[in-house]
Parts: structure tokens; sequence; C-alpha cells
């Protein structure tokens, strides 16, 4: 799913559940009654060719009727990888009735990646191709990783020019991470190991407030998570369900 896709899939969810709501009378108890918030998600998060579930906790604060901040975390297992978001957003109430709230949501933070390299999903398969010290190295806009058994020494991390020897090309990791593993060599093991990434990045998207009580509620979310490193972006998304308290 592209960026493009997942804004317009954001838009889509916030008018399909302001519709109902913004018809509704203002609710006549104040917002500010119990401003701050402690809620458990769950949910689904999707990156350009996976998904997996998610898990995690957020902790917010009305700071005016319209207003509210929020700190979240939360965990994104995806087979062989799994993500870690930490982010404090902004959540701009868009109308407010007698028991749902539709907002927006704005904000930035960190998000840490992890891959599993000897899952079969990423170079668990490459020893059966090429054997064991054999170096590789990631071309630029490519893909594949280009293969070195011997030969002259390449110093640098990412190939830039063109390749004409062998190549792997089994590995789904994104791009986004590929190219910034640097040159590697084939382990005689066979035990490749954790590789992790920590880049900042953008939240946006929305959801709605629904309240059970005066004090517990549910909130349904979606988000865009734009991580950027080096020039380069990777966009993924958050579907999410809240159970929340106020206190």
């Amino acid at each position: 799913m592209t960026g493009r896709s997942r804004a317009l899939l954001v838009s889509v969810f916030l008018l399909g559940i302001a519709a109902p709501v913004l018809a509704q009378p203002a609710a006549s108890a104040s917002a500010l009654s119990h401003p701050g918030s402690l809620a458990a998600i769950g949910g689904l998060s999707a990156g350009s060719s996976d998904s997996g579930g998610s898990l995690g906790a957020a902790l917010g604060f009305d700071a005016t009727e319209r207003v509210a901040v929020e700190g979240r975390a939360i965990f994104m297992q995806r087979g062989g990888a799994h993500g870690l978001e930490l982010t404090g957003t902004m959540l701009f109430t868009l109308a407010r009735g007698p028991k749902a709230a539709p907002y927006a949501a704005i904000g930035g933070g960190l998000y840490r990646a992890s891959f599993q390299l000897g899952d079969g999903r990423f170079f668990g398969g490459m020893s059966s191709q090429f054997g064991p010290g054999t170096r590789f190295v990631p071309i630029q806009g490519q893909m594949g990783f280009g293969m070195m058994a011997g030969g002259p020494t390449f110093n640098g991390d990412v190939w830039t020019g063109p390749w004409t020897g062998p190549l792997f090309t089994g590995s789904q990791m994104p791009m986004f991470y590929a190219n910034r593993l640097g040159q590697m060599t084939i382990p005689a093991s066979g035990r490749w190991g954790m590789r992790s990434f920590t880049d900042p990045a953008l939240t946006v998207g929305g959801g709605v407030q629904f309240d059970v009580t005066e004090r517990f509620y549910i909130k349904p979310d979606v988000r865009a998570l734009v991580v950027f490193a080096g020039g380069s972006q990777l966009a993924l998304t958050t579907m999410t369900v809240g159970f929340g308290y106020r206190f």
C-alpha cells in the first residue's frame, strides 16, 4: 500500500465516522472533568509488503475541550521483523456529541525497526546459494544484493554503479533498510543475528472516541506513520482500537 493510499484510507475513515456525530447536539458535561486518560491499544499494522498485529498503550491529557496531548508506545510484530513506535501527538476534536467525538491527530517521535536476518523472508536461505564467507553488498536502486566471492575488497556500504555479477534477490526487507545494511559476510555458523534501526517519524490520522460511561471509553483509530532516514521515507499504517479509562 502506497503513502497516498494510506492517506486516502485515513480520510475515508474520518469522514465515515464523523458524519453521524456532527449531527448530534454538543455534550453539556465538561470535557475537562477527568482530563487524564490511560488506554490499552490493540490492532493491526501494515508495511510496504507485510502486516501483523500490534499492541501498546497511550497516556493522554486534555489541555482544553478541543485539544489533547497524547503519548503512545506500540509494539508491532510482522513475522521475522518487529517495530516499536514511540510518539507524542496532538489530538484535535472535530465535533463533540453526547457519546462520541471524532478527532484528528498529528505528531512525531521515533520508530525502531528490528529484523531477524536469519529469517527465511530475509537472508535465511542465502547459505544454500552462496557459501559462508561470501561478501554481499546492497545495490543502490535495486532489491537485489551483489555477491562477492574473493577479488578486490569493496570498501563502500552501497554499490552505486552497474552490477554484472551474481545477485541474491530473496530478501523481502524494504529497500529503506536494506540499503543501510552495508557490506556483510555470510556467517560460517549460519547465525545471522538481529539488526535494528532507529529513525525519526511523523504520525497523522484520526479516529473517534466513544464514551461507554463517564470514565470508560473505546477509541478506534487509524494513523499513517512516515519514517525518515537519509533523504528517504517509509510509510506504515496502524489500525487500532483503544480501551481507556479517564482519571
